[in-house]
């Protein structure tokens, strides 16, 4: 008994190339739509107001852990007799700026432990040529500010008597080897800066998505996908002619008809 010939299948280059053209499509329309959405939502979300600063010990208390990052806060206390320290090659508004750190003993009463402790205060900037050789902070003070994470351990150089620290990095780790114990983990940015040297700019605002924006933008990028899942079923399924399907006869059938 002689075999039947193989059946033979190949893909149908048409209605396979409408099928990608018609996912394609489908998915860019589907994506610019929902990046639209996408930036809506972040234009038109609502602005966070910090709220009004509170006391830091209802925040942060030293030697614990910080729960305050962020966080609008008021101190009181009294410049330390301890070393200032600089932090240089930073930039600020586009300028090679020196950083200012100083030393504040918190009142007993107002850490919440009991006791006095040193906040490391982030108190102004200059440009680096403007620095001055030296900063004497003495006296009660005030102040008000926003709750920074300190950074990673840098470089800690020493300088002669009555000179600024210069440190690689705002590390208050680094600080309590020189600074009296013990020492607050996070650093206040002052919003009022120390006299003689330049405030900080303010924070852009923080905003909250718009979640009805964001929720369409999440349903055209599903539309986008499933357009495409679709087209990829379609493909698979009636791409090909296969076994037993209609099939135009090539030249050589044609001739030995």
């Amino acid at each position: 008994m002689t075999p039947l010939p193989a059946q033979r299948s190949r893909w149908r280059i048409g209605p396979v190339i409408a099928a990608v053209l018609l996912a394609v499509v489908a998915a860019g329309v589907c994506g610019a739509l929902g990046w639209w959405q996408w930036e809506r939502a972040q234009s038109q979300g609502q602005i966070i107001v910090p709220g009004p600063p509170v006391p830091i010990a209802d925040v942060d208390r030293p030697g614990e852990t910080t729960r305050g990052i962020g966080r609008l806060v008021e101190v009181r206390g009294s410049w330390a007799d301890a070393p200032a320290a600089y932090v240089p090659g930073r930039a600020v508004e586009g300028t090679d700026a020196v950083l200012l750190v100083l030393p504040l003993r918190v009142d007993a009463d107002a850490t919440g432990t009991g006791r006095e402790a040193t906040l490391a205060v982030l108190a102004g900037w200059l440009p680096a040529d403007q620095v001055p050789a030296t900063v004497e902070a003495s006296g009660p003070v005030g102040l008000t500010g926003s709750l920074r994470s300190s950074e990673a351990v840098g470089t800690v150089q020493a300088g002669a008597e009555g000179e600024p620290l210069v440190i690689s990095q705002m590390s208050t780790a680094a600080l309590a080897q020189v600074w009296e114990a013990p020492v607050y983990t996070p650093v206040l940015e002052a919003r009022e800066p120390y006299p003689g040297w330049n405030a900080f700019p303010p924070p852009p605002p923080e905003r909250r998505l718009d979640i009805r924006s964001v929720t369409y933008a999440g349903e055209w990028w599903l539309f986008g996908a499933f357009a495409v899942f679709l087209a990829g079923r379609w493909i698979r399924d009636n791409g090909r002619v296969g076994a037993g399907a209609p099939d135009e006869p090539d030249a050589s059938e044609v001739e030995q008809a």
